[in-house]
């Protein structure tokens, strides 16, 4: 089924942390320890406003996979303030990746105009003719949402209707080194 083809992107998305201070922190895959590789042209660090802008072909690594866009912002959680009165940040709110996201592993590539990771509703929501594919097979709508934690996905095509080219649709290619199963034996052993 497709959608365990989209189990890394949503660890990669659902799982970034962009923390302020200066400092960026990011869990990109859920399943790795590996350390976070973050570039872009610039940065921008808010963290009064905890929340952090990488612009410029911003891409983040770790292990296998890779999240790119235009821009990546992200938001965290104001937890309080420190005994400056400088406010102490949190977990992730909300990700942004715009313009041109790709998200690739090994396995799988995902394309898009945007991303949005909100935790509040445990949903990434991917728009901008949506294309997922893994091996030969490709899956392609208008949105993409995925529910983090359980990994269901829906794609949905905003062109209604059998006649139209834009609808949701997918191209999946039998598997070829698994031979069907042995049907009953034939009389006359055939």
């Amino acid at each position: 089924m497709i959608e365990r083809r989209h189990i890394h992107w949503a660890a990669l998305v659902g799982g970034a942390v962009l923390a302020a201070c200066g400092v960026a922190r990011a869990q990109i895959e859920t399943s790795s320890n590996a350390p976070i590789d973050i570039s872009a042209n610039e940065t921008e660090v808010y963290t009064a406003k905890c929340m952090s802008i990488w612009k410029g072909a911003a891409e983040a690594l770790q292990g296998d996979s890779r999240l790119r866009a235009d821009v990546i912002t992200a938001y965290a959680a104001v937890k309080g303030a420190d005994s400056s009165g400088q406010p102490v940040c949190g977990g992730t709110q909300k990700v942004i990746a715009d313009g041109n996201v790709y998200y690739v592993t090994p396995t799988e590539h995902a394309h898009g105009e945007r991303a949005v990771y909100t935790a509040a509703a445990d949903e990434i929501v991917m728009t901008g003719d949506v294309i997922v594919v893994r091996g030969n097979d490709v899956a392609r709508g208008d949105r993409l949402i995925i529910k983090v934690s359980t990994k269901q996905f829906t794609m949905v095509s905003e062109a209604p209707g059998a006649d139209s080219t834009k609808r949701v649709r997918g191209v999946f290619y039998p598997d070829k080194t698994t031979q069907p199963a042995a049907g009953p034996a034939q009389p006359g052993g055939r």
